[in-house]
Protein backbone atom coordinates (compact mmCIF):
# COMPACT_ATOMS: atom_id res chain seq x y z
CA UNK A 1 0.00 0.00 0.00
CA UNK A 2 1.69 3.57 -1.27
CA UNK A 3 2.28 5.72 1.87
CA UNK A 4 0.48 8.71 1.52
CA UNK A 5 1.81 12.35 0.18
CA UNK A 6 1.50 13.98 3.33
CA UNK A 7 3.41 11.05 5.12
CA UNK A 8 5.94 11.35 2.38
CA UNK A 9 6.20 14.48 2.73
CA UNK A 10 7.34 14.87 6.45
CA UNK A 11 9.68 12.11 5.74
CA UNK A 12 11.31 14.18 3.16
CA UNK A 13 11.62 17.33 5.91
CA UNK A 14 13.25 15.01 8.15
CA UNK A 15 16.07 13.83 5.27
CA UNK A 16 16.40 17.61 4.62
CA UNK A 17 16.45 19.14 7.99
CA UNK A 18 20.22 20.02 8.87
CA UNK A 19 19.76 22.54 11.85
CA UNK A 20 17.67 19.90 14.41
CA UNK A 21 19.71 17.68 16.54
CA UNK A 22 19.30 13.84 16.85
CA UNK A 23 16.76 13.72 19.31
CA UNK A 24 14.58 16.34 18.14
CA UNK A 25 14.72 14.58 14.92
CA UNK A 26 13.69 11.47 16.50
CA UNK A 27 10.20 13.20 17.75
CA UNK A 28 9.54 14.24 14.20
CA UNK A 29 10.27 10.33 12.98
CA UNK A 30 7.88 9.01 15.84
CA UNK A 31 5.60 11.79 15.02
CA UNK A 32 5.05 10.75 11.48
CA UNK A 33 3.40 7.36 12.31
CA UNK A 34 0.57 9.34 14.26
CA UNK A 35 0.32 11.07 10.87
CA UNK A 36 0.65 7.74 8.79
CA UNK A 37 -2.08 6.31 10.98
CA UNK A 38 -4.33 9.04 10.29
CA UNK A 39 -3.79 9.02 6.74
CA UNK A 40 -3.97 5.17 6.53
CA UNK A 41 -6.40 3.94 4.16
CA UNK A 42 -5.94 0.02 5.27
CA UNK A 43 -8.55 -2.38 5.13
CA UNK A 44 -6.79 -4.80 8.37
CA UNK A 45 -4.12 -5.03 10.30
CA UNK A 46 -1.41 -6.71 7.87
CA UNK A 47 -2.27 -3.85 5.77
CA UNK A 48 -1.75 -1.63 8.08
CA UNK A 49 1.35 -2.93 9.73
CA UNK A 50 3.26 -3.46 6.20
CA UNK A 51 2.16 0.30 5.71
CA UNK A 52 3.68 1.30 9.15
CA UNK A 53 6.52 -0.94 8.31
CA UNK A 54 7.57 0.98 5.08
CA UNK A 55 7.03 4.30 6.95
CA UNK A 56 9.63 3.08 9.57
CA UNK A 57 12.17 1.61 7.25
CA UNK A 58 11.91 5.10 5.39
CA UNK A 59 12.26 6.69 8.75
CA UNK A 60 15.63 5.18 9.19
CA UNK A 61 17.35 5.73 5.94
CA UNK A 62 16.18 9.64 6.10
CA UNK A 63 19.23 9.69 8.52
CA UNK A 64 21.57 6.27 9.45
CA UNK A 65 23.96 8.26 11.25
CA UNK A 66 21.21 9.32 14.05
CA UNK A 67 21.05 6.47 16.38
CA UNK A 68 17.69 7.89 18.53
CA UNK A 69 15.86 7.37 15.00
CA UNK A 70 15.95 4.62 14.08
CA UNK A 71 16.30 3.29 17.96
CA UNK A 72 13.06 5.03 18.78
CA UNK A 73 11.26 3.77 15.26
CA UNK A 74 12.38 0.32 15.75
CA UNK A 75 11.06 0.50 19.58
CA UNK A 76 7.39 1.89 18.55
CA UNK A 77 7.16 -0.56 15.52
CA UNK A 78 7.95 -3.77 18.04
CA UNK A 79 5.41 -2.51 20.41
CA UNK A 80 2.87 -1.88 17.88
CA UNK A 81 3.43 -5.43 16.40
CA UNK A 82 3.39 -6.85 19.90
CA UNK A 83 -0.21 -5.52 20.39
CA UNK A 84 -2.06 -7.34 17.23
CA UNK A 85 -3.43 -10.38 18.25
CA UNK A 86 -7.01 -9.42 18.87
CA UNK A 87 -7.13 -5.72 17.34
CA UNK A 88 -9.14 -4.45 14.62
CA UNK A 89 -7.39 -2.46 12.49
CA UNK A 90 -9.28 1.07 14.39
CA UNK A 91 -8.14 0.31 17.37
CA UNK A 92 -4.10 -0.67 16.23
CA UNK A 93 -4.37 2.85 14.91
CA UNK A 94 -5.96 4.31 18.04
CA UNK A 95 -3.33 2.43 19.74
CA UNK A 96 -0.20 3.92 17.49
CA UNK A 97 -1.58 7.41 17.96
CA UNK A 98 -1.14 7.16 21.94
CA UNK A 99 1.70 5.29 22.04
CA UNK A 100 3.61 7.96 19.94
CA UNK A 101 2.29 10.96 22.75
CA UNK A 102 3.86 8.24 25.28
CA UNK A 103 7.21 7.57 23.38
CA UNK A 104 7.31 11.80 22.99
CA UNK A 105 6.68 12.02 26.40
CA UNK A 106 9.15 9.67 27.46
CA UNK A 107 11.78 11.56 25.21
CA UNK A 108 11.25 14.77 27.12
CA UNK A 109 11.42 13.20 30.71
CA UNK A 110 14.85 11.76 29.91
CA UNK A 111 15.97 15.33 28.81
CA UNK A 112 14.75 16.50 32.15
CA UNK A 113 16.71 13.70 33.77
CA UNK A 114 19.53 15.05 32.35
CA UNK A 115 19.69 18.56 33.15
CA UNK A 116 19.29 17.11 37.07
CA UNK A 117 22.43 14.85 36.95
CA UNK A 118 24.38 17.51 34.48
CA UNK A 119 23.95 19.90 37.26
CA UNK A 120 27.01 17.80 39.36
CA UNK A 121 29.22 19.03 36.97
CA UNK A 122 27.86 22.37 36.25
CA UNK A 123 29.04 25.50 38.82
CA UNK A 124 28.89 28.58 39.01
CA UNK A 125 31.63 31.06 37.26
CA UNK A 126 31.94 28.15 34.55
CA UNK A 127 33.06 29.33 30.42
CA UNK A 128 31.81 27.07 28.98
CA UNK A 129 32.31 26.21 25.12
CA UNK A 130 29.77 23.74 23.01
CA UNK A 131 29.84 22.90 19.06
CA UNK A 132 27.50 22.01 16.75
CA UNK A 133 23.84 22.00 17.70
CA UNK A 134 22.01 20.09 20.49
CA UNK A 135 18.62 20.93 21.55
CA UNK A 136 19.40 18.66 25.20
CA UNK A 137 22.38 21.74 25.96
CA UNK A 138 20.52 24.17 24.56
CA UNK A 139 17.24 23.16 27.59
CA UNK A 140 20.48 22.50 29.69
CA UNK A 141 21.86 25.76 29.51
CA UNK A 142 18.96 27.30 29.79
CA UNK A 143 18.23 25.42 33.09
CA UNK A 144 21.10 26.28 34.75
CA UNK A 145 21.18 30.52 33.41
CA UNK A 146 17.85 30.30 35.92
CA UNK A 147 20.11 29.60 38.88
CA UNK A 148 23.81 30.42 37.95
CA UNK A 149 24.37 34.47 37.02
CA UNK A 150 28.24 34.03 36.41
CA UNK A 151 28.22 31.32 33.95
CA UNK A 152 29.69 32.67 30.35
CA UNK A 153 29.29 30.73 26.94
CA UNK A 154 32.20 30.20 24.10
CA UNK A 155 30.06 29.01 20.88
CA UNK A 156 31.64 28.23 17.84
CA UNK A 157 30.60 28.60 14.02
CA UNK A 158 30.14 25.14 14.00
CA UNK A 159 30.63 24.08 10.54
CA UNK A 160 29.12 25.60 7.14
CA UNK A 161 25.57 24.29 8.64
CA UNK A 162 24.81 27.39 10.23
CA UNK A 163 23.98 25.38 13.50
CA UNK A 164 26.17 27.27 15.63
CA UNK A 165 24.06 30.38 15.00
CA UNK A 166 21.09 28.25 15.69
CA UNK A 167 22.47 27.83 18.94
CA UNK A 168 23.35 31.24 19.67
CA UNK A 169 19.85 31.94 18.85
CA UNK A 170 18.02 29.73 21.18
CA UNK A 171 20.29 30.93 24.29
CA UNK A 172 20.12 34.67 23.23
CA UNK A 173 17.13 34.94 25.59
CA UNK A 174 18.54 33.53 28.71
CA UNK A 175 20.95 36.42 29.99
CA UNK A 176 24.36 34.04 29.15
CA UNK A 177 27.32 35.91 27.86
CA UNK A 178 27.99 34.33 25.04
CA UNK A 179 31.08 34.21 22.82
CA UNK A 180 30.56 33.87 18.98
CA UNK A 181 33.83 31.95 17.79
CA UNK A 182 34.92 30.54 14.09
CA UNK A 183 36.19 27.03 14.46
CA UNK A 184 39.62 28.24 13.32
CA UNK A 185 40.35 29.97 16.38
CA UNK A 186 39.45 26.66 19.00
CA UNK A 187 43.18 26.76 19.46
CA UNK A 188 42.80 30.44 20.92
CA UNK A 189 39.66 29.64 22.79
CA UNK A 190 40.24 26.55 24.74
CA UNK A 191 42.72 27.42 26.86
CA UNK A 192 40.22 30.00 28.29
CA UNK A 193 37.08 27.55 28.98
CA UNK A 194 36.73 25.06 32.32
CA UNK A 195 34.77 22.33 30.54
CA UNK A 196 33.24 21.64 27.34
CA UNK A 197 29.94 20.67 26.78
CA UNK A 198 28.48 18.61 23.26
CA UNK A 199 25.38 16.66 22.28
CA UNK A 200 25.72 13.75 20.13
CA UNK A 201 23.97 11.97 17.44
CA UNK A 202 24.87 8.28 18.38
CA UNK A 203 27.30 6.95 20.72
CA UNK A 204 28.70 3.41 20.23
CA UNK A 205 31.80 1.69 20.88
CA UNK A 206 34.28 3.33 18.32
CA UNK A 207 33.08 7.06 19.79
CA UNK A 208 30.72 9.26 19.50
CA UNK A 209 29.09 10.50 16.39
CA UNK A 210 28.49 14.37 16.74
CA UNK A 211 28.60 17.44 14.18
CA UNK A 212 31.69 17.80 12.21
CA UNK A 213 34.69 19.41 14.37
CA UNK A 214 33.71 17.72 17.27
CA UNK A 215 36.78 15.28 17.22
CA UNK A 216 39.20 18.34 16.90
CA UNK A 217 37.90 20.14 19.67
CA UNK A 218 38.16 16.91 21.71
CA UNK A 219 41.91 16.67 21.31
CA UNK A 220 42.68 20.28 22.15
CA UNK A 221 40.69 19.87 25.46
CA UNK A 222 42.58 17.08 25.91
CA UNK A 223 46.18 18.51 25.49
CA UNK A 224 44.82 21.87 27.46
CA UNK A 225 43.11 19.02 30.61
CA UNK A 226 39.90 20.22 29.78
CA UNK A 227 37.10 18.24 30.99
CA UNK A 228 34.77 17.08 27.83
CA UNK A 229 30.72 15.77 28.59
CA UNK A 230 28.73 14.99 25.83
CA UNK A 231 24.74 15.40 27.41
CA UNK A 232 22.74 12.31 25.28
CA UNK A 233 19.62 10.23 26.83
CA UNK A 234 20.32 6.03 25.87
CA UNK A 235 18.32 6.19 22.95
CA UNK A 236 21.43 7.63 21.59
CA UNK A 237 23.08 4.56 21.84
CA UNK A 238 24.22 1.86 19.23
CA UNK A 239 25.32 -1.82 19.60
CA UNK A 240 25.04 -2.00 15.69
CA UNK A 241 27.39 0.09 13.87
CA UNK A 242 30.77 0.90 14.93
CA UNK A 243 33.57 3.26 12.81
CA UNK A 244 33.33 1.89 9.92
CA UNK A 245 29.29 1.91 9.42
CA UNK A 246 28.66 5.63 10.39
CA UNK A 247 27.48 7.68 7.45
CA UNK A 248 29.22 10.59 7.86
CA UNK A 249 26.72 12.44 5.50
CA UNK A 250 28.36 14.38 2.48
CA UNK A 251 26.98 18.11 2.30
CA UNK A 252 26.47 19.61 -0.55
CA UNK A 253 29.69 21.10 -1.43
CA UNK A 254 28.63 24.64 -2.40
CA UNK A 255 27.79 25.14 1.32
CA UNK A 256 32.07 25.20 1.93
CA UNK A 257 33.30 26.86 -1.32
CA UNK A 258 31.95 28.09 -4.73
CA UNK A 259 32.82 25.07 -6.78
CA UNK A 260 33.41 27.20 -10.06
CA UNK A 261 36.26 29.01 -8.30
CA UNK A 262 38.23 26.26 -7.54
CA UNK A 263 40.54 23.86 -10.71
CA UNK A 264 37.53 20.87 -11.68
CA UNK A 265 39.98 18.25 -11.12
CA UNK A 266 39.38 19.48 -6.85
CA UNK A 267 37.10 17.22 -5.12
CA UNK A 268 35.45 18.81 -2.32
CA UNK A 269 34.38 17.11 0.65
CA UNK A 270 31.93 18.50 3.38
CA UNK A 271 31.12 16.16 5.84
CA UNK A 272 28.52 16.43 8.55
CA UNK A 273 29.52 14.15 11.48
CA UNK A 274 32.85 13.10 13.11
CA UNK A 275 33.93 10.11 15.78
CA UNK A 276 35.43 11.31 18.66
CA UNK A 277 36.85 8.19 20.83
CA UNK A 278 34.88 7.95 24.35
CA UNK A 279 38.23 7.73 26.09
CA UNK A 280 38.98 11.02 25.36
CA UNK A 281 35.54 11.95 27.24
CA UNK A 282 34.83 12.71 30.63
CA UNK A 283 31.24 11.48 31.32
CA UNK A 284 28.26 10.74 29.07
CA UNK A 285 25.65 12.58 31.07
CA UNK A 286 22.26 9.91 30.47
CA UNK A 287 18.69 10.29 31.90
CA UNK A 288 20.70 7.09 34.18
CA UNK A 289 23.38 9.49 35.46
CA UNK A 290 26.74 10.43 34.77
CA UNK A 291 28.90 7.23 33.24
CA UNK A 292 32.67 7.18 32.77
CA UNK A 293 33.27 5.73 29.16
CA UNK A 294 34.00 2.40 30.48
CA UNK A 295 30.72 2.32 32.00
CA UNK A 296 29.07 3.45 28.45
CA UNK A 297 31.26 0.71 26.31
CA UNK A 298 30.22 -1.78 29.58
CA UNK A 299 26.70 -0.94 28.65
CA UNK A 300 26.95 -1.32 25.14
CA UNK A 301 28.36 -4.78 25.37
CA UNK A 302 25.16 -5.93 27.76
CA UNK A 303 23.20 -4.41 24.71
CA UNK A 304 24.50 -5.97 22.28
CA UNK A 305 24.47 -9.40 24.00
CA UNK A 306 20.49 -9.05 24.47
Amino acid sequence: MAVAPDVTRLIDEIRDDRTHGAGELARQAVSVFKAAAEYSQADDTPQFLNELSEVGQALILTRPSMAPIRNTVSRLLSVISERTTARDVGSLRQFTISRVDEIISESLRAIAQIILHAREVMTDGDRIMTHSYSSTVVALLKEVSSRCSSIEMIVTRSGTGRTGEKMVWELSDCGLPITFVDDTALGLYVPMVSKILLGADMVCTDGVVNGVGSYQLVVMAAWHKVPVYIVADTTKFETNLGREGVDIEDRDGAELVDPISLPQTVSIRNPHFDITPLELINGVVTERGIMAPADVIACLNVQSAI
